[in-house]
């Protein structure tokens, strides 16, 4: 299986034209999976791909390599941690601002949680939002030049082990 996948990555890697558009497109998997917007992930993650001229399968392999049933619970959390912490840090309440369905979830959550006890105030969903968005940036643009380093130094050894 791990013969299966290298294989795999390093036909993708001589195949692939430009490296930059390789990141480029990891990267946009990886920040659309840091961001809140489950539902909408994947076409997202297709028609922004498609639409800047990255490698559509790249972004979605991200996507779901990033943002699987075992990652989802600690990405949602840090990204409300840090949404939260930053409007808190600056003194703006969000709370009066959340959809009417957020205020019908909280009253749920309120008949067997005290969520504000582990929160400090109800669910927030304008925290969710901006942390994710945050969290998504500060995961994805560092990691495009780390990535573009890392993907041209493997195609440089493909090259070298197929010339020999």
């Amino acid at each position: 299986m791990r013969q299966y996948f290298r294989k795999k990555f390093e036909q993708l890697l001589l195949k692939e034209k430009s490296i930059s558009r390789l990141s480029a497109s990891f990267c946009l998997g990886t920040f659309i999976a840091l961001t809140p917007t489950i539902p909408l992930q994947t076409p997202l993650v297709m028609l922004i791909a498609w639409a800047c001229g990255f490698n559509v399968a790249v972004a979605i392999a991200a996507l779901y390599i990033v943002n699987n049933p075992i990652t989802i619970i600690p990405i949602y959390v840090v990204g409300y941690a840090i949404g939260g912490g930053l409007l808190r840090l600056f003194g703006i309440d969000l709370l009066p601002y959340n959809p009417w369905w957020i205020d019908k979830f909280n009253s749920f959550l309120s008949k067997y949680i005290d969520i504000s006890k582990y929160l400090g105030a109800e669910l927030c969903f304008w925290c969710l939002i901006l942390g994710g968005m945050l969290f998504g940036l500060m995961v994805s643009l560092p990691l495009y030049p780390l990535l573009k380093r890392m993907l041209t130094h493997l195609a440089e050894e493909l090259e070298k082990r197929k010339a020999a």
